[in-house]
């Protein structure tokens, strides 16, 4: 049975998160992760909103590939016009503890049984959010970085990551990004990966067979 009170992120995630799915599928969003504590400069406040417009290409972006654009950090409001706006709806119903606007955030094919499972939102994580890091786009698909402190569940332990960089400057391609997203644990940092379907973005989970 699926359920939003289980152990976040066998992502599909969100991450990137706790909670999605009894039966393995996690929620996203805690995509600011690390056991050790991710370190490394704060992003400005002052910064544009993720996904609102490129700018100035930081130095690594070349190494995600051709046709990938990078946003600037900054703040986000719950919606779906941006990867940043799909994340920031799935961190404020998850500390609403509300399972079911949280699962409006998640691919559409995956709704239906988001949305059918159970559970206690006593389990569910919570976020403070200092920031929505560096957001690339290529395509139809996103990848979302955070900043801030993230507890898995009450009694599991929280995470802090200060690094908007963190990850998309290791050198990697959008789609080594991408798959590495897909296979992280509950217990590193990862990115968020976001998907546009019928002109909105999602938070990305497969729909289970």
């Amino acid at each position: 049975m699926f359920s939003l009170a289980r152990a976040w992120r066998p992502r599909a995630t969100s991450a990137l998160a706790v909670g999605l799915v009894a039966g393995g599928v996690g929620l996203l969003a805690l995509t600011g992760c690390s056991s050790s504590g991710s370190s490394g400069s704060t992003a400005s406040g002052n910064q544009a909103a993720s996904g609102s417009g490129a700018g100035a290409q930081p130095s690594w972006a070349s190494s995600l590939g051709a046709g990938v654009t990078v946003s600037q950090p900054g703040s986000a409001s719950p919606g779906h016009d941006s990867p940043a706006a799909a994340v920031a709806g799935e961190v404020a119903a998850l500390n609403a503890k509300d399972t079911k606007a949280a699962c409006d955030y998640y691919t559409p094919a995956f709704q239906a049984q988001c949305k059918g499972g159970g559970g206690s939102t006593s389990d569910l994580p919570t976020f403070k959010v200092t920031t929505f890091g560096y957001t690339a786009v290529n395509g139809d698909k996103a990848l979302v970085g955070m900043t801030g402190n993230f507890c898995s569940s009450p009694g599991k332990g929280c995470f802090t990551n200060t690094d908007p960089a963190s990850l998309f400057k290791d050198g990697k391609s959008f789609a080594q990004q991408w798959d590495a997203a897909q296979k992280s644990t509950s217990s590193e940092y990862s990115l968020t990966p976001v998907i546009q379907v019928g002109g909105k973005w999602y938070i990305y989970i497969q729909a289970s067979s």
